[in-house]
């Protein structure tokens, strides 16, 4: 029995520090409330200030438009024209014959073609034309690429370039790239 009379002593002993605890925050939910209200009677600030707020605001785009400079229209000009130049008779002339013999004017032909000769392929490929080239025809292999032309370059004639590729290569003998890649051969081989 004494057990039980201890066992209601220590309950009794709880409830008085849990009653103290809630007297406590009771109080402090009091004097919160009490603060709440009077932070509610405080008046709001007036709207003055933030007019003030504004108009400074507002000032310094107003300046910046005041420094827009207006252009003045520009006034095209009456086009010129020339008098006519009474006709000349014509006069004809025996033809001449060509200094050059007709060889070289055929490999002039091809110049204006092709471009000028070179003795290595590698001159002839621009930049952009190399990434295409490696890129198009070899697979981004360019290791591949440069052997190829190596290869190439040790060919005597542009029919066997031309033989070379058919037989290692599958490309689409239609495609621009490939067209392309034959006018750069006509310059190492002619």
């Amino acid at each position: 029995m004494e057990e039980l009379i201890k066992y209601f002593e220590s309950l009794e002993a709880r409830l008085d520090a849990a009653e103290e605890r809630l007297a406590e925050q009771e109080a402090q939910i009091d004097a919160l409330e009490a603060e709440l209200e009077e932070l509610k009677s405080i008046p709001l600030p007036e709207p003055q200030v933030v007019e003030k707020v504004v108009e400074k605001i507002v000032e310094k785009p107003v300046e910046v438009i005041k420094e827009v400079v207006v252009e003045k229209p520009v006034v095209a000009a009456a086009p010129i024209v020339e008098p006519e130049k009474p006709e000349e008779p014509v006069i004809e002339e025996k033809p001449e014959i060509p200094e050059k013999p007709i060889i070289e004017e055929v490999v002039d032909h091809k110049a204006a073609i092709y471009g000028k000769a070179v003795d290595d392929i590698r001159q002839a490929i621009s930049l952009g034309d190399r990434f295409l080239y490696q890129r198009e025809l070899f697979g981004q292999n360019a290791e591949l690429m440069q052997r190829t032309l190596t290869e190439l370059n040790a060919l005597h004639s542009f029919d066997e370039a031309v033989a070379y590729i058919s037989t290692h290569f599958h490309w689409d003998t239609e495609s621009n790239t490939y067209q392309q890649f034959l006018v750069t051969l006509h310059r190492r081989f002619g």
